[in-house]
């Protein structure tokens, strides 16, 4: 039966004594990293939402509203409520320079008052996987296979600028070396591969 204790089963302190019959887990989890879901806490909109990821990657790379990242998502990607977003790689690839004005009774940004902002999206490169570019130097020795970054590594490697990371199934931020995902991502998603990067610019 799973889950008792086994005879004889020991594992050893640091001082070297022995202590039978008990199992330390050492939890990983990311240091600098920030809950992505607070860009969306006030939104009545993203409350009725699911698979939107990359609506919460665009509010905290861009800092403008959820409702606004929404419609941006909807528009420019064809993404369906409650849908993921189809294509989004290529989609952004194409997205050179991005704009956003003020609507009427909607703060633009979420610190600081400004009626429009201007954005240069930079793609970083893809993984080596897909044929890209994107080369963890930490790997790069000769004769060794690419490998591509972690999401924990990219973070440590570019720690100044915002970044979009696209990993399987999903887009998260990075500000300044600060990751910004799912609230379980701290704990889990660190070794993750990123299959795409973006850098955003504001102009």
């Amino acid at each position: 039966m799973f889950g008792l204790p086994i005879k004889g089963c020991y594992i050893y302190d640091e001082d070297g004594a022995r202590k039978p019959n008990q199992l330390k887990i050492k939890v990983m989890s990311l240091e600098n990293f920030k809950n992505g879901y607070e860009v969306s806490s006030k939104s009545t909109k993203a409350k009725g939402e699911k698979n939107d990821c990359v609506v919460r990657a665009m509010a905290n790379a861009f800092e403008i509203s959820y409702n606004m990242a929404h419609s941006f998502v909807s528009v420019k990607f064809k993404r369906k409520s409650k849908k993921g977003t189809e294509g989004f790689r290529n989609t952004l690839k194409n997205l050179k320079v991005v704009s956003f004005d003020r609507s009427e009774g909607e703060q633009l940004s979420l610190f600081e008052e400004v009626s429009s902002k201007t954005f240069q999206i930079k793609h970083l490169g893809d993984q080596p996987k897909d044929g890209g570019k994107l080369v963890n130097p930490k790997y790069n020795w000769k004769g060794a296979p690419k490998v591509a970054f972690s999401v924990k590594e990219f973070a440590q490697r570019f720690k100044k600028g915002t970044y979009v990371l696209l990993v399987k199934k999903h887009a998260l931020t990075v500000k300044d070396g600060v990751i910004i995902d799912n609230p379980d991502m701290k704990f889990t998603g660190y070794r993750r591969p990123v299959q795409s990067a973006f850098e955003i610019i504001k102009k």
